[in-house]
């Protein structure tokens, strides 16, 4: 099985973690400063094509975000079947209900490319959240829009299934 790589350690690896938030979609309207702050908790890693990133089932610990790439969501079903449910590009994330909840992942998430992620621990999550207060209040509105559209998304998808319209 693949597993995810560390890009970097010591004074390089904080640079390149900065730059890759610094241009992540997902951390549009974050300052300077916050940036610089979340650099400290984040660890960049590179996924290859088939690298699963995050496993159904497991201990949720992390919050996931895309800088570079495709990851696939996959929903295990009866007889070793998985359903692939979502599609998720750079600047995306996933992992976000883990992150606040702490239940284990509810699907699989495998790179169907080479790809780059941003992980933040549930552990490095909370420590910003208590010494980083503002910043803490604006990823957590930031996780909140985020599961607002899917949580849309999902309903929209429901229905159309349900009444066989599009």
């Amino acid at each position: 099985m693949k597993e995810l790589h560390l890009l970097d350690n010591g004074d390089s690896f904080r640079k390149n973690t900065y730059r890759l938030i610094k241009e992540s979609d997902f951390f549009k309207g974050f300052t300077e400063d916050e940036i610089d702050i979340l650099a400290r908790w984040t660890r960049a890693y590179s996924a290859d094509t088939g690298c699963v990133v995050l496993n159904e089932g497991d201990k949720s610990n992390c919050l996931c975000i895309i800088t570079r790439g495709t990851i696939n969501i996959f929903k295990g079903m009866d007889h070793d079947e998985h359903l692939k449910i979502a599609e998720i590009s750079t600047g995306e994330s996933i992992g976000e209900m883990g992150i606040i909840d702490g239940e284990p992942f509810s699907a699989s998430a495998i790179a169907s490319e080479d790809s780059e992620v941003l992980l933040i621990t549930k552990e490095d999550f909370e420590d910003i959240i208590d010494q980083h207060r503002d910043l803490g209040n604006k990823l957590l509105w930031k996780l909140a829009r985020v599961l607002t559209e899917r949580l849309r998304q999902t309903t929209k998808r429901l229905a159309a299934l349900l009444t066989g319209k599009k």
